[in-house]
Parts: structure tokens; sequence; C-alpha cells
């Protein structure tokens, strides 16, 4: 028996059914592929059963934007409900037609731009490819007609994202049109607009890498259509918080708005990452550092090896041990065969290097302070009460300390370093010491719950990285929002406990949108 045809029906204009642009729809609104096909073969399933052989279109978008609601949440049916409905064609026309009430101009047409795409030298496959991305972008923004200039812009953003900048710039040539936009700063300078950059701060606020890239392709769009060859920062950021507001909540563009402030601030931040040797401090304060744009990255391992060149391990034995090892040298030479790395001892070898170092690190903090300047240190003398020496009333000051709480997962890192290192920091001196190591994890750890400083768990980079960042951005936003409040735990720490936190300063003007 011949299976009856479905008509979707939109005022005077009839469209025939199909669950594949049903899944293009979904897929555009976030929704992933699994979960969009499960639907749009749920939703015409529905359809078949019914006894009529034609859906509404509003009647039909209700039924898919309840299943997204259901199966995938309330933002991505928001978004899904926002974007051109499915079915409904694009119309593309030049600017005098854009202006009149009557659409005219002709329909978007897929295949007609993949033929004009393979022209700058891509196959079919390539061209087709930035083809739907072009018409998933546009209907993503929700547009049934566009301006001819403006697909164009849209081409161009998509070839130069997936191919780089000399097709786009071929391309630009093949259509006798130039779209490059320009940031005119404070200064009264201007750069070019970077999406990478964009991509970048969004990536830091909590986004995922594609979703990143996909909002700055979006706002580069959106500058185009202002017909202007520079714009103003404050235009860029205004776009950007208004696409993060309607596609991811309006937490994340709270977050962005914070987050430039971390990077343009007046008032520096002073990020400081303790922990034991082997948890992967240096990996993720530079990483760290990288999302909040932040280049100054110091290590007191470098801070100890520059002490070590003037003060001689005669002078300072101590300062020339391990971490781990310290403990020896204090130890009579009659003691070193037969003496045992017991838990005190070890303590205190540790905390009497970590003292040694103590002014020198915070000499560096002092600089930073007075500079203005931000910073990220990272090292295992960084201890919750103890690192740094004083208080940094005109700066935040955020303490974190990492940890890896398995013992196997801990044993790994030294191998994952030995390996990114070249051998230059054997595994082996480490694992010869991982007793004394744990000794010294507990410690620091111990110290920073009794003092509020959050313990982020390391095993996974990549959301030990996301849960710092977190923390950074939630204190900054709470600084900002309550002044001299204080701070919460972890913000601007005195030696002893956590204090409050000065009124933060104006956000200042960067070179990144």
């Amino acid at each position: 028996m011949k299976t009856r045809e479905l008509r979707v029906v939109r005022g005077d204009e009839r469209y025939s059914f199909s669950t594949g642009v049903l899944v293009e729809a979904l897929q555009s609104a976030g929704v992933p592929t699994e979960e969009a096909i499960v639907l749009a073969l749920d939703v015409e399933a529905q359809l078949r059963d019914s006894p009529s052989r034609r859906v509404e279109l509003n009647q039909l978008m209700r039924l898919l934007a309840d299943g997204v609601r259901r199966r995938v949440s309330g933002v991505a049916a928001a978004r899904f409900l926002r974007q051109t409905p499915p079915f409904v064609p694009i119309v593309v026309v030049d600017g005098a037609t854009a202006t009149s009430t009557k659409p005219g101009g002709e329909r978007f047409s897929r295949r007609r731009l993949t033929s004009a795409i393979e022209k700058v030298g891509l196959g079919f496959k390539e061209a087709n490819f930035v083809a739907s991305q072009v018409e998933q972008g546009v209907r993503s923004d929700g547009l049934e007609q566009l301006e001819s200039d403006d697909l164009t812009r849209r081409v161009a953003v998509v070839i130069e994202g997936r191919y780089g900048r000399d097709l786009r710039l071929r391309y630009e040539a093949a259509t006798s049109s130039s779209f490059e936009v320009r940031v005119m700063g404070p200064a009264g300078t201007s750069l070019p607009f970077s999406r990478g950059i964009l991509a970048q701060s969004l990536t830091a606020v909590g986004l995922s890498p594609d979703m990143s890239h996909n909002l700055a392709k979006r706002v580069e769009v959106a500058l185009y259509a202002l017909h202007q060859s520079v714009v103003r920062r404050d235009q860029v950021r205004a776009e950007v918080v208004k696409l993060l507001a309607m596609e991811a909540g309006d937490e994340y563009a709270r977050r962005y708005a914070v987050m430039r402030e971390a990077r343009n601030r007046e008032r520096p931040i002073l990020v400081l990452f303790g922990g034991a040797p082997g948890v992967g401090k240096s990996a993720i304060a530079s990483e760290v550092g990288y999302r909040l744009g932040i280049p100054r990255i110091v290590s007191t391992d470098s801070v100890r090896q520059a002490l070590r060149s003037l003060i001689g391990p005669e002078l300072s034995p101590i300062l020339h041990s391990s971490t781990y090892d310290a403990w020896r040298s204090e130890l009579l030479p009659s003691e070193l065969e037969t003496a045992q790395p017991e838990r005190m001892r070890v303590l205190r070898g540790f905390l009497a290097q970590v003292h040694q170092l103590n002014p020198a690190n915070t000499a560096i903090l002092e600089r930073n302070v007075y500079e203005s300047t931000s910073i990220v240190m990272e090292g295992v003398q960084l201890v919750p009460g103890i690192a740094p020496a004083r208080e940094f009333r005109d700066a935040t000051l955020i303490q974190l300390v990492l940890s890896v709480t398995d013992e196997d997962d801990h044993l790994r890192h030294f191998t994952a370093r030995e390996g990114k290192t070249q051998s230059r920091r054997a595994k082996q001196s480490y694992l010869d010491h991982f007793a004394e190591i744990r000794v010294i994890q507990d410690y620091i750890t111990q110290q920073a719950e009794l003092r509020g400083i959050p313990v982020i768990e390391a095993a996974d980079f990549d959301v030990a990285v996301d849960r710092c960042i977190d923390h950074v951005l939630d204190v900054m936003l709470m600084e900002q929002v309550g002044g001299a409040a204080a701070g919460g735990p972890g913000a601007v720490p005195s030696t002893d406990a956590p204090s409050a936190n000065a009124p933060g300063a104006r956000a200042g003007e960067g070179s990144s949108p």
C-alpha cells in the first residue's frame, strides 16, 4: 500500500514533509544527532497516525520543541523555536529589494551556492559542506530573507574558519568584495577582528570549543551586517553578550563580562597554584593563565633555581635539596644511612624550604602588584596559611590547591611528565620518594581545607582546568557584586585565614573582544 504523503502548511504555502529536514533543523539548535533522529521519527509517526494528511507548521514546531525540551533541554528548545522554521525557504535579495515590503528576490539554493564555491578550488564535498554551514547559520539567526552581500560575507567567514585566510581572500577576489572588519581600541588604533581570540575567551567561560567557534563566527557575521569597515570594541562586546545570553544563558553572559574585566582591569589578579610534585601544577597553571589572558606565569622552581645560583649548598643545603628529601639536609652524617622518612621529619624539611623561598616568592608578587600586573604562580612551596608571607589588599589574590587523590593516577602523572620533558625530569627519583610526596600532598590539602582554600582534583586535566577557571570567575563575580564584602573561599587569603576583598576596579579595555 502506498504511504500517504504528508504536507506542511503555513497560510497559503504548502511544503512536502521530510524527516531529513527536521533532523537538520534540530541539529542546528544543538540537539545531538541521535536524539534529533529519534525526535524526528517520533513526530513523523504521530503525524502518520493522524487522520489528516496536513499539519500546520506552528503545530509541527510545538511538537518538536516539546520533544527537545523533554529529551535535551529548555535552552535547546528555545534555540529551535528562534530559528527559521524547517521547510520555509530563505529568500536572497539585493539591497534595493530588501527595503521593499514585498520580498521578491530568489530562493536560496544550496546546490547553486555549492557550484559557486567550487570555482575557488574546493571539491564538491567541501563546497557543499560550506554551503550547508552557511544555510545552517542563516536559519539559526531566524532569517527568512537576507541580502546577497550578507550571504557572501557568511560564505567568506565559513571558508576562512575551515580552510584558512588564503582561500577566503581568493573567494573575496572572485566576488570582487572585501569583508575585513577592524576593531577600534580606546587609543584610536584598530586591529583586525579575530575569531580565534574571541573563541578563546568564550571557551574560558565554559562553552565547548565547537560552540565557541560557532558563536565567534556569528559575531563576525553580525559585525559585517553593520556595513562598517571599523567597529568599536563595545559594539563587539555587546554582540557577544547578546548572543551568549540567547544561546547559553545569562550566567555565561555575566561570566564573559567578568572575564573581560579579569583581562583588562587595573586591579591585578594573583592566581596561586599549590600542590605536591606530580599533580600537574605547571600544565594547569599555564592553561588557566592562557584562558584568562594572563601571560606572566612563574614557577617557584625557577625562583629556587635562581637562589641556588647565589647561595651555595654549604650555606643552605635545604635550598639545594628536592622538596621531598629536604629532611635529609638536617641529619648528621652518622644518621644518613639509617634514618627513615618519618612524617614529621619530611614535613619539617619541607617547611624549612618553604620558609626559605617565601620572601623571594612574596617579593615577586609584590612587584606585580606595584606594577598592577596580573600573574599566575605555581609551586609546591605555595602552602595555604604560610605562603605568600603577607596580604595584598591592592590585588585580588586567589589561591587554589591541586591534588590527585588516587595513588595510581598520581604515579601515572610522573610517567607522562617524563615523556613530555624528554626525561629531563626523570620519574625514578619521584617514584623512589613517592611516600614522602604523598605526605606533602596530605599536609598541603589539610592546610587548604582548614583555611577554606579550594582543593581541585587534578586527575583529569580538562575537568581540573574548568573547575579552576570557574572558581576564579566566581571570585571575580563575587568581588564585582559585593565590592568590599568577603570574597569567599580562596579569595584574598591572609597568612592565617581568608580576608575581605577590596572593591573591584572598573573594567579596562584590552586588545581582544
